[in-house]
């Protein structure tokens, strides 16, 4: 019976040895993020249909959520393309008398001096415009009426889709919609609808990814590795949410200032927790996992060494205390500090 303990214990004391020392930092103000997010807005006053009732279920990019004004829009479309058809018939009104001018003068060129007096209704008005000159005069206006005929066509079409684009709104990724209106009754298939600055129609959340994020400004801790890093939120009942490192950005904190924020992945199996918690303000526990052979000293231990009164700072008293360790990172109440030998893990 006496070796299997032994081989037990030796286990213990080998997991433990290669297990990091995982510190807490201390208490940071917290929000949870989705991937991305989005507001949707119409920009007018108008009647709104074709609403798009996803009761919380994932819509695909591209998928329609609302129109306004769409019979007017289809109202809007018919005389553009009524103007665009009487524009094509002026067009091509002149560019078949161009055609019939080149017709002629090509006829008439072709005559030599004595046939000329006899092709009267083929003559130019001005015999200095029976020129090849005139002809290929002609064959450019000829391709200019057929290009600015394109060209009107397509313009009126772009300018009327840009306008009216903004008429449909689309989800802009794939994700979770939410209004910010009073749905209307499931029968109505149309409403009015009038935009609230205050409010976007919509707000569209990427949840194929949620993070918790903390705003971190201590210099010993941006200096630090961020995989080290990691977070947890209590929950009620004795639950908590955790996110593990994921990146840092900096991020618009006002009009002339920055702030370095900290992103900690959720588990997948935890977004729907973490979409139920989007924009509520929480606390987040942050700890630093510190590798093997740290130690964890109380503040107020050191600060009843004998001489701690001579010294300036903790890394002073550090060296004095405890000379073959530096000081590795400053807590709120503890100290963390390292065997000069270990570099493994030092910050950069």
């Amino acid at each position: 019976m006496k070796r299997p303990l032994i081989i037990s214990a030796l286990l213990l004391l080998l997991s433990a040895a290669g297990r990091a020392d995982v510190i807490l930092i201390g208490k940071y103000d917290a929000k949870v993020v989705p991937e991305q997010v989005a507001t949707l807005s119409f920009q007018s006053k108008g009647i709104v249909s074709d609403l798009l009732r996803c009761n919380e279920q994932r819509v695909e990019k591209d998928t329609v959520i609302a129109v306004m004004d769409k019979d007017k829009t289809a109202e809007e479309r018919e005389d553009m393309e009524l103007a665009i058809q009487r524009e094509r018939l002026n067009k091509k009104d002149e560019i078949r008398k161009l055609e019939l001018q080149r017709e002629k003068l090509t006829f008439y060129l072709s005559l030599s001096e004595s046939e000329r007096a006899y092709a009267k209704d083929y003559k130019p008005d001005n015999n200095e415009d029976a020129t090849q000159e005139a002809l290929i005069d002609i064959d450019e206006r000829i391709s200019l009426n057929r290009r600015e005929l394109d060209t009107a066509e397509r313009r009126k079409r772009l300018e009327f889709d840009t306008k009216h684009e903004l008429l449909t709104l689309r989800m802009p990724f794939t994700g979770r919609l939410q209004y910010h209106f009073p749905m209307p009754d499931e029968s109505a298939t149309t409403f009015e609808y009038t935009p609230n600055t205050a409010q976007p129609f919509a707000t569209v959340c990427d949840d194929s990814a949620f993070y918790i994020t903390i705003r971190v400004s201590d210099t010993n801790l941006t200096l630090l590795p961020g995989e080290s890093f990691s977070v947890s939120v209590k929950l009620p009942g004795g639950k908590q949410l955790s996110g593990t490192y994921a990146f840092r950005r900096v991020e618009r904190a006002g009009a002339n200032s920055d702030m370095l924020v900290y992103f900690f992945k959720i588990p997948l199996e935890d977004h729907p927790t973490a979409y139920k918690m989007l924009g509520s303000n929480v606390e987040a526990t942050l700890m630093y996992s510190s590798g093997t052979g740290s130690k964890r000293v109380r503040k107020i231990d050191l600060l009843t060494h004998p001489a701690a009164a001579d010294c300036e700072d903790w890394q002073q008293l550090v060296s004095i205390v405890y000379p073959d360790y530096d000081l590795f990172l400053v807590a709120d109440r503890d100290l963390i500090i390292r065997p000069k030998s270990d570099t493994s893990d030092s910050a950069p």
